[in-house]
């Protein structure tokens, strides 16, 4: 069965982030269905557009002033 991952997981010793795409037997892609950890695909299925949201790690934060920590000279 092909399922996409919802969720981090970890299949096989590998890390695998939300949105990957594995191709599994079916117990043990219905289990992880159950578990809400992925969903049900067809092979030909799009694959989902990641979010355009601007993370804060790319820099696009407003930067906050910092203040002067006092060095008691």
């Amino acid at each position: 069965m092909h399922i996409e991952l919802l969720q981090a997981h970890t299949h096989a010793g590998r890390r695998l982030p939300a949105g990957a795409r594995l191709d599994l037997p079916e117990a043990s892609a219905r289990w992880l269905i159950a578990q809400g950890a992925a969903r049900l695909v067809t092979p030909d299925s799009p694959t989902p557009v990641p979010s355009l949201k601007p993370s804060r790690r790319d820099g696009s934060a407003a930067a906050t002033p910092s203040t002067p920590t006092p060095t008691g000279d």
